[in-house]
This record gives structure tokens, sequence and C-alpha cells, in this order.
């Protein structure tokens, strides 16, 4: 997705960091480790996060999501004065890492008793892998269990509970791993062109080729692709050296729209994707929406 106003956002999230740590009250730097109700708090930067803290907390912790809205992009995000008091009464707040959720990073800070975790970190990825880390299924199965083991720490009472929850949502996602699984046979020698690498994990674990990467990183940084990178991505499908487009609709116009056109005009099948979940829907149903797709155009 685009990203807009990055500096402008991150001098906004720092000022909101200073005025929370001022007049936040003393007693929520304090290990304030549970709710009214004595159970944990966990805050997730999107609503991909809260279903994994959901699944692997259970009925022992209050999971909330900050960006539950599909409209609502995390790269552009800004926080207000009532999110930066909710992360700062967290026990743990959970993201995605690699500057998708930047602002997370921050709120966290004004709180001694907050524990952040990134998915990135989780997954030990390098500060320039892509960070659309959710789109690999084997991804957020691993981030499920580092998350059980943070809880069996703070809370080793239940710690057999939060491993068992790990599990499940295993099984939970096994649907689409299986889904991979089962499209891996098809998708031997054979290409794909994506419009952003919003999807590219996945892609990669089809075991895709990837044509015009260039492009896609040029739009996922706001950026124009140069005229020699758009032409050859359009000789690409012109010869039919792709075998179906991968198209992010969240991000649309330009030379994407251009591109997209083509593809349709040479019977060239586009799968649709989004780089954010769609509103009051599952992991599972979100991805295998997608997976569904891209069977259909390889048959």
């Amino acid at each position: 997705m685009k990203k807009t106003g990055l500096l402008i956002g991150g001098m906004s999230v720092i000022l909101l960091v200073v005025f929370v740590i001022v007049l936040w009250p003393k007693s929520a730097h304090k290990d304030d480790s549970s709710h009214s109700d004595g159970k944990l708090t966990i805050v997730a930067s999107t609503n991909v996060y809260v279903e994994v803290a959901k699944t692997v907390a259970g009925d022992k912790a209050n999971v909330s999501a900050i960006i539950s809205k599909q409209s609502v992009s995390p790269e552009d995000y800004e926080p207000t004065n009532d999110v930066a008091k909710k992360v700062a009464h967290a026990n743990i707040a959970l993201g995605n890492g690699l500057g998708y959720d930047a602002w997370l990073n921050k709120l966290s800070k004004s709180s001694k008793s907050t524990k952040l975790l990134l998915a990135s970190d989780m997954l030990n990825k390098d500060s320039k892998a892509n960070p659309h880390l959710w789109n690999d299924p084997d991804n957020m199965i691993q981030v499920a269990q580092k998350l059980a083991d943070e809880l069996s720490k703070k809370d080793p009472d239940n710690k057999a509970y939060y491993q068992q929850n790990a599990q499940a949502y295993q099984e939970k996602l096994k649907p689409v791993t299986d889904k991979v699984a089962e499209l891996k046979e098809k998708t031997q020698n054979k290409s794909v062109f994506e419009t952003e690498s919003v999807y590219e994990y996945m892609l990669k674990n089809l075991g895709l080729n990837i044509v015009g990467d260039d492009f896609a990183e040029a739009v996922a940084e706001d950026t124009d692709p140069t005229p020699a990178v758009l032409k050859e991505v359009q000789n690409a499908l012109k010869a039919h050296k792709v075998d179906f487009v991968v198209q992010n609709t969240q991000t649309t116009g330009g030379d994407v729209s251009k591109l997209v056109k083509l593809a349709k005009q040479e019977s060239i099948p586009v799968v649709n994707v989004t780089e954010t979940s769609p509103d009051k829907t599952s992991y599972v149903d979100w991805k295998l929406s997608e997976l569904n797709q891209i069977e259909k155009a390889l048959s």
C-alpha cells in the first residue's frame, strides 16, 4: 500500500508519546499487569494479529485491536491520545514490525510495563525484509507459538492452556496450509506478476516465479516505475510469459490499471487480493478466497 506523510505522522506520534508520558498517571508505569478483572491485557496493531492473540490467550486475557477496519492503512495511521493510553496500560502490545506499524513501537515506550512483541522479531527478519509477513501462514503459526511462550512467562499457572491454544491455532490454519500444499503441485514452472509486493510471501511459498518485481517494489514504495521496468512487464504480458496476475485492489490507478487492463486483453487471469484483512472476515476465509482464485487461474 502506498506510503504518504510518514515524516509528519512520525512526528505526531513522538509528540503524542511525550504527552502521554507527562500526563498519564504514574500508576500506569507500575506493573499493573492485569485488567480490573485480573486478566492480562493485549493490544494488537491490526485485526490480523488480534485474531492470533484471541486464539492463543483465550479467556485468560482481554484482547483488542487498534485498527479493525480494512479502510485504515497501518502505515499511515496516526494514533489518538486514547489509543496511546490504551497501549501504555497493556501488558503486551503485539504488532508486525518492519515499519508497517512503527507508531506502536513509539507508543510502547511510554510504559515500563508494556511488553512489545513484533512478528518481525519473532521471525528474525532482516530490517529490509518485506513487511507483509501475514501472507505466509507458517509465519502466523510461529507468531502464535512465540506469543504462547511469552504468555506462559507472564502467567505460568496457565502455561499448558496457552501452549494448547497455540497448537489449536495451527490446526485452525490447516485449511490454508493444506491448500498451499495442494497448489504447489500445480505451480511448477509457472510465472506470476504482482502489481505490488504485498503478496510476495505467499507467491514464493507456492513456488511461483515472480516477474516484474521491480515494478511491484516501486508501487509499494510509492514511486513511479521507470519506463524500462514498465516496458519489461508489458512485454512479458504480451508474450504470455505470465500465467496470471495478482492485483492488490487497494492500490489502483495509473500504471497498475494499465497493466491489469493489458492482462485482461491478453486473456491472462487476474487474481484480486487485499493488503489488509476484509472487515469481519477470518484469516482462514481471507486467505482461502485468494488461494481459490489462484487455483481457478491455473486450471
